[in-house]
């Protein structure tokens, strides 16, 4: 499959490729002598009309020989002097039929993305809010999940992207925006915080942004407790999930309240059932994923819930879970330093109570982000950029934390508090050094202060990463989905967007690797390609084809480079041809073709030592789980 899933990969773009090449060769009247996919021995072979077809056995590239088609040949050389001859076309004629190659590996992706957008996007999700940030612009306007956008400043709001895109053009710009809620329209002034979005920092893309702190996707029934109040007298933590109220499946958390809030209304005691947190220990990276997936154990246990007067579910102390600790990465600066389990809330950053896990990491990034979006940055060495980030980091970050005990703790935990063993981690020293830990055990709940070191995680493609290593326990459900009322429109401006960005990344991805400022280790090869091919068909065929529209457009770019060999150094020799009024000299062409092929043979040799290290580490990686 492995074989199957590169080949499925690779062929369709050299077939392009050498199809653009053919087409417009006959176009131009060039005879094609020979049009061939693959190098090496041939495995199939076939003539017609004049040209020699053929599928070779290695599909790493393709050919369109043509008549006359060798820079090595005299000028005067019959086959140059050949009506059909590429050599006898004038100079627009070469440059076309060598410019269509590239040409073509642009044209591949601009159908893919229409054409994948008209099949995939004939559904979309719709402009009615599925969360709202606390204290965000949104939620300070009074704007509440299950609301629908509808217009902002006039310009109709049918689709979520609708929203994100007009929300995101004004950046700290006043907007009127009008929404339905409950069958009912409402307007009211909404200013987009201003957010700096560093996507791509080596490369100089940064983008400032308007954001106004809104999900599609709605939030689940993970809920915060607040400790003393009758969810949690009733034994809810928070992390825990409400599953069912009554009886009564909950899937999003609004909906709870109000299911809540009719139930409360009756005065009887609540009965609830719920998925309890698991406290996993800190995981591998690699397990991040799987264990956020199975954070909540699947037995439910049932609670009942006396509401002493309670009217709603804040009331009842059930809160949203945007600031509570899901699966933390073992070794992490959130592990090793501050010690933060699954379950913990982060109450303060520095003294500035938190909002959200998307406010607690804007606030730990930003000296980080300040140096990544600092242009001089880019023109320092790569050790040199290590230590303007190491010390941008240099200040700690002094987090308030809310820690729950549960049974299981307590249990664990009573040995510490008395002496009897010495503490192992970040928390059971912080209640080993209190003055009567055995209260704070038996009260159930501890804030301590804990210190969060973040560092720069350097991977194997020499790519600095911020390190925190704490995730939100946080998860969410589908959002609404709506028939696409636009949907041509929706894929036109689907591909320009997508097209845009890959072009742009792709250039300042190739320039950065001339300048420097993106590691030589990040370049690939065919088995790298091939690795990057199964694992895209395992994650499902729309991520397979969003990485041969982005292979497509770095395969147009790199072949337009001017480069002897590849059509880009054709196309500066027909331009100096042009220029000059004659062929660039037999000498010259000669020099530039053994320039060519060194420049190609050392990059051979890298993407050839840079795949052979991937594999390698795969083959470490594979055999220390299989030992563990």
């Amino acid at each position: 499959m492995f074989v199957l899933y590169f080949l499925a990969l690779l062929v369709p773009l050299v077939l392009f490729h050498e199809l653009g090449h053919f087409l417009v060769a006959r176009w131009m009247g060039v005879r094609v002598l020979s049009f061939s996919i693959g190098f090496g021995p041939t495995v199939l072979r076939w003539e017609r009309g004049g040209t020699e077809y053929a599928v070779r056995a290695l599909p790493l590239g393709g050919f369109v020989r043509m008549l006359g088609d060798d820079p090595s040949a005299p000028p005067d050389e019959p086959a140059n002097l050949a009506p059909d001859a590429f050599t006898a076309k004038p100079v627009w004629r070469r440059a076309l039929i060598v410019a269509a190659g590239p040409i073509a590996n642009i044209i591949l992706p601009v159908f893919i993305l229409f054409f994948g957008a008209l099949l995939v996007d004939g559904r979309v999700m719709s402009s009615r809010l599925g969360t709202v940030m606390p204290d965000g612009p949104a939620d300070r306007a009074g704007l509440r999940p299950g609301d629908r956008i509808v217009r902002i400043d006039g310009e109709e709001i049918v689709t979520f992207e609708d929203l994100r895109r007009q929300i995101a053009a004004r950046p700290g710009r006043r907007a009127a925006v009008e929404y339905e809620r409950a069958g009912r329209r409402h307007s009211v002034a909404i200013t987009p915080a201003s957010h700096r979005q560093v996507r791509l920092p080596e490369l100089g893309l940064i983008d400032i942004v308007g954001r106004i702190e809104v999900r599609p996707d709605a939030q689940n029934t993970t809920v915060a407790v607040r400790p003393g109040t009758p969810a949690w007298q009733a034994g809810i933590r928070s992390g825990d999930r409400i599953a069912r109220v009554g009886g009564r499946p909950t899937l999003r958390l609004y909906e709870l309240a109000d299911t809540l809030r009719t139930a409360l209304a009756a005065g009887a005691p609540l009965v609830v059932d719920v998925a309890n947190l698991r406290l996993d220990a800190p995981v591998a990276r690699s397990e991040l994923q799987q264990a956020f997936e199975r954070q909540h154990d699947p037995a439910l246990r049932t609670v009942r819930i006396q509401p002493q007067g309670a009217t709603t579910m804040e009331a009842l102390g059930l809160l949203p879970a945007h600031l509570i600790v899901g699966p933390v990465e073992k070794g992490s600066p959130a592990d090793r330093g501050a010690g933060l389990v699954p379950g913990d809330e982060v109450v303060a950053v520095d003294g500035v109570p938190a909002r959200s896990f998307l406010a607690v990491h804007d606030v730990l990034s930003k000296p980080w982000d300040d140096v990544r979006a600092d242009p001089t940055l880019r023109t320092l060495s790569a050790e040199d950029q290590l230590v303007k980030m190491h010390k941008a980091l240099e200040r700690p970050h002094v987090l308030r934390v809310r820690h729950m005990f549960r049974a299981a703790d307590v249990a664990r935990l009573q040995p510490v508090v008395a002496r009897q063993r010495p503490p192992a981690t970040a928390l059971e020293t912080w209640l080993a050094a209190q003055p009567d830990g055995a209260s704070v055990l038996q009260r159930g709940w501890a804030d301590r202060d804990a210190v969060l070191q973040l560092a720069v995680d350097v991977g194997r493609d020499a790519r600095p990463a911020l390190a925190f290593g704490a995730n939100g326990v946080q998860d969410y459900v589908e959002p609404e989905m709506i028939e696409n009322p636009a949907l041509l429109a929706y894929a036109v401006r689907s591909t320009r967007d997508r097209m845009t960005e890959a072009l742009q990344v792709t250039v300042l991805t190739v320039a950065g690797l001339f300048r420097g400022h993106v590691p030589v280790k990040e370049v690939g090869g065919p088995i790298f390609m091939a690795q990057l091919a199964s694992k895209t068909a395992d994650l499902g065929w729309g991520y397979f084809f969003e990485l041969m529209v982005w292979l497509s457009v770095n395969l147009a770019i790199l072949n337009l480079l001017p480069i002897p060999l590849v059509d880009g150094g054709h196309l500066l020799f027909l331009l100096i041809e042009a220029i000059k009024r004659e062929p660039v000299s037999l000498r010259a062409r000669q020099i530039a073709a053994y320039v060519g092929m060194s420049f190609l043979g050392l990059l051979f040799v890298v993407v050839m030592k840079n795949d052979t290290e991937r594999v390698l580490e795969g083959l470490q990686s594979w055999a220390s789980n299989l030992i563990r």
